[in-house]
C-alpha cells in the first residue's frame, strides 16, 4: 500500500469516527434535553467551562510536539512522561478548586461535579499524547478508533445513569468513563512507555515548543466562550439559547471537517524533506492539498445553508425554528473557517510555531470585536459578524502563510474551479425538492441526510468529470 493510500484510509477512518462521536454525543445530548431542567444544564456548562481551561493546559501542545519529532523514538517517552505530569498536576489542581467553585457558583452540586469531570483531565492529558504516538507510528486508523471507543463507553455510562435519576453526574460519569477507555485503549495499541528524561534541558525543549501550541488553544478557548459572554450580556438568555443552540450543530460539523483535516495535514506535510528551502516543498504540496480540502467542505457547509429548516427542526424541533438564519449564517463562516485548522500544523512543521499565539490572539480579538459590534443589532447581526470575522483572519492567515511556505491561495482557487458547476448541479437537488414539496412527509432530519446524500450523488460525479485527476492525486499515482 502507498504512503498516500494509507493516508487517505487512515483519513476515511478519522472522519468515520468524528461523525459517530459527534453522533453519539448528540444522542446523548437529546436524551439529557428530555430529562434535565435548563437550571441544571446551567450548572453543568458553568463548571465544564472552567474544567475546559484546566483540560486545555493539560493536554498542551503534547501531541504536537511528538508529531514533529523526527528523532529518535526516546524523546516519545520522555514526552508521555510530560503528558502524564502535567495531566496530574493540572487534575489535582481541579480537585482542589471543586469546593471554591461550588462556592462561587452558589450551587452545591457543582463540588462533586468539578471533582468527576477533573479526574477526566488527567486521562485526556495522557490520551492526546498517545494519539499523536500513534499518528507518528503511522497507526491512523488506531488514532481515530480510540476516541470513539471512548464516545462509546461515555454513551453507554452516560444514558444508563440519566435514567436511573442521577442527574447532571450523570455527564460526569459518561465523560471520566470515556476518558480513561480512550487512555487505556491508545496506550496498549502504542506499546510505548513514559520514561523520566535523562537531562532537564529535554523538558525545557518540550515544555518550550507546547508553550506557544498551549496559548493558542486557551486564547481559542477565551475566543469561545467570549462570544457566549457578548451575547448573553446584551441580548439576554433567550437570545444566547438559540444562538448557542445554532453554534453546536455547525460545530458538530466543523468537528467532522477539522479533526480528519488536522490528521492529515500533519501525516501529508510531515513527510516533506526539511533539507529544501520551505518555499521549494510546502508550497508546491500546499497547492495540491487545499483544493482537495475545499472539494471536501464546500458541499457540506452549502448544503447545510441551503437545508438548515430541515436540519435544525429534526434535531432540535419546531420550538427553535428562530435558529434557522443563525444556523445558515454560521454554516458559511464555517466554511470560510474551513481551511484555518491546517494553519497549525503547517506553520508547526516549518518552525513558525512561535507564530501561533500571535495568530489566535489576532483571531480572538478579531471576532470579539466583530460580534461585540453585532449583537448591538440583533442576532442574525451578530452571526453576520462571524462570516466578517473569517474573512478578516482568512486574509491575515493567507498572508502569513504565503510569507513562510510560499502557499498561493490565488491558484489554489484557481485549481478549485471544478468545486463549482458541482456544487451548482448538486444544490439544485434540495431546491427542486422544496419546489415541488418532495419528502415533505418523512422526518426533517431523516430528509435532510436523503436530500445530503442525493447531493453527493450528484457532487462527486460532476467533481470528477471537471477535475480528472482527482483520483489519482488522492491515489498518490499523481505527484503533482
Amino acid at each position: 500500500m502507498t504512503t498516500a493510500k494509507s493516508s487517505l484510509g487512515g483519513g476515511i477512518w478519522v472522519t468515520v469516527s468524528r461523525v459517530l462521536a459527534q453522533l453519539i454525543q448528540f444522542v446523548i445530548f437529546m436524551v439529557a434535553a428530555r430529562i434535565l431542567q435548563p437550571a441544571e444544564f446551567g450548572i453543568f456548562a458553568l463548571v465544564a467551562a472552567v474544567i475546559v481551561f484546566l483540560n486545555q493546559l493539560a493536554i498542551a501542545g503534547w501531541s504536537e510536539y511528538i508529531l514533529n519529532w523526527q528523532g529518535e523514538v526516546a524523546r516519545l517517552r520522555h514526552a508521555l512522561f510530560v503528558a502524564c505530569v502535567a495531566g496530574a498536576f493540572l487534575a489535582v489542581a481541579g480537585l482542589v478548586m471543586s469546593l471554591p467553585i461550588a462556592m462561587l457558583f452558589k450551587q452545591p452540586a457543582a463540588a462533586p461535579l468539578a471533582s468527576i469531570l477533573s479526574l477526566s483531565v488527567f486521562f485526556a492529558a495522557v490520551a492526546s499524547a498517545y494519539a499523536g504516538v500513534l499518528i507518528w507510528q503511522h497507526k491512523l486508523a488506531a488514532s481515530a478508533i480510540c476516541p470513539l471507543l471512548g464516545e462509546v463507553i461515555n454513551l453507554a455510562v452516560a444514558i444508563p445513569a440519566l435514567l436511573s435519576g442521577q442527574g447532571i453526574m450523570a455527564l460526569a460519569y459518561g465523560r471520566l468513563a470515556g476518558a480513561v477507555v480512550f487512555c487505556l485503549s491508545a496506550i496498549a495499541i502504542a506499546r510505548l512507555a513514559p520514561a523520566i528524561a535523562p537531562q532537564r534541558s529535554i523538558y525545557h525543549e518540550i515544555a518550550h515548543y507546547s508553550w506557544n501550541i498551549t496559548l493558542t488553544r486557551l486564547l481559542s478557548a477565551a475566543r469561545a466562550y467570549g462570544a457566549t459572554l457578548i451575547v448573553g450580556g446584551l441580548m439576554g438568555p433567550a437570545a444566547v439559547g438559540y444562538y448557542r443552540a445554532a453554534q453546536r450543530v455547525i460545530g458538530a460539523f466543523e468537528e467532522i471537517v477539522s479533526e480528519p483535516v488536522r490528521v492529515l495535514t500533519w501525516s501529508f506535510f510531515r513527510k516533506l524533506p526539511r533539507s529544501e528551502p520551505t518555499h521549494a516543498t510546502f508550497g508546491p504540496a500546499a497547492d495540491r492539498f487545499f483544493p482537495i480540502l475545499i472539494y471536501a467542505s464546500a458541499p457540506l457547509f452549502v448544503g447545510i445553508a441551503i437545508m438548515a429548516d430541515d436540519l435544525v427542526r429534526g434535531i432540535l424541533g419546531p420550538d427553535w425554528d428562530a435558529a434557522v438564519p443563525v444556523v445558515q449564517i454560521l454554516s458559511i463562516a464555517a466554511l470560510i473557517r474551513a481551511s484555518g485548522t491546517a494553519s497549525i500544523p503547517i506553520l508547526s512543521l516549518v518552525g513558525k510555531v512561535k507564530l501561533l499565539p500571535r495568530y489566535m490572539l489576532i483571531y480572538a480579538l478579531v471576532t470579539l470585536a466583530c460580534i461585540a459590534v453585532g449583537a448591538l443589532f440583533g442576532l442574525i447581526a451578530t452571526a453576520v459578524s462571524e462570516i466578517v470575522a473569517a474573512l478578516a483572519v482568512f486574509v491575515i492567515s493567507a498572508k502569513i502563510m504565503q510569507h513562510h511556505t510560499g502557499m498561493r491561495w490565488t491558484f489554489i482557487f484557481a485549481a478549485s474551479w471544478p468545486a463549482l458547476p458541482a456544487l451548482a448541479l448538486s444544490i439544485a437537488v434540495p431546491l427542486v425538492a422544496d419546489r415541488y414539496d418532495l419528502l415533505t412527509q418523512v422526518h426533517p432530519l431523516l430528509r435532510f441526510l436523503m436530500l445530503g446524500v442525493a447531493m453527493i450523488i450528484v457532487y462527486l460525479p460532476t467533481l470528477t468529470l471537471c477535475d480528472r485527476t482527482l483520483w489519482s492525486r488522492l491515489s498518490g499515482r499523481d505527484s503533482g
